[in-house]
């Protein structure tokens, strides 16, 4: 049976992780990170409870233009890296969030789902060291130009800041938030975006 490292169990000792600082610093990939704002987010909500898989955090958003694309960023969860493998949803448990999924319109619950549903990823988190891991969630929009005629495209990613310095496991990971992006493309004239399964030429 494994045996759970001790989690952090005060917000002095989450002040003090150097982990804290190396997850924000990993957003480099994304946008250049207002550290400061991510790292308040994290200190206010606080590491779960014992048992408690996983924290939300409070509200939070960067965001990043340049030219025709705007990136937006907000850091939502704070996983428990120990007791990953415990959330893993199977049997009876994963038919029920199926049903109640079908009916959710938040990307935040559908990301968290689909961490739920990867065996693979859970495992790999649950054999880190580190104690917590991250996810947020990436908005990018372009303006694609073809002459006159513009398209706005919307892409909604989920962001996994995992300390892993393992080359196969950093590309699952990216290999997850690509399976996962939920592409959309805005109807004309109107300010709504519609779902696509491809992504627009």
């Amino acid at each position: 049976m494994r045996t759970h490292r001790p989690y952090i169990r005060t917000l002095d000792r989450l002040k003090r992780s150097n982990l804290t600082g190396r997850l924000i610093g990993t957003i480099e990939r994304v946008m250049p990170p207002n550290t400061a704002m991510f790292h308040d987010a994290i200190l206010r909500a606080g590491p779960p409870d014992d048992g408690q898989p996983l924290r939300y955090l409070p509200y939070n958003r960067q965001t990043h233009r340049d030219g025709d694309v705007t990136i937006s960023l907000s850091l939502v969860v704070l996983f428990n890296n120990p007791l990953m493998e415990r959330f893993f949803l199977q049997g009876i448990r994963e038919r029920i969030s199926r049903w109640v999924y079908r009916f959710a319109c938040s990307d935040m619950d559908r990301f968290i789902r689909s961490v739920r549903l990867d065996w693979n990823l859970l495992h790999m988190m649950a054999d880190l060291s580190s104690a917590f891991s991250l996810m947020g969630i990436v908005q990018r929009d372009e303006i694609r130009r073809k002459g006159l005629l513009k398209r706005h495209c919307r892409f909604v990613s989920p962001l996994l800041l995992v300390a892993t310095e393992d080359a196969a496991s950093h590309d699952y990971l990216l290999q997850f938030e690509t399976r996962h992006t939920r592409t959309r493309v805005k109807t004309p004239l109107l300010p709504w975006y519609r779902s696509r399964h491809r992504l627009p030429e």
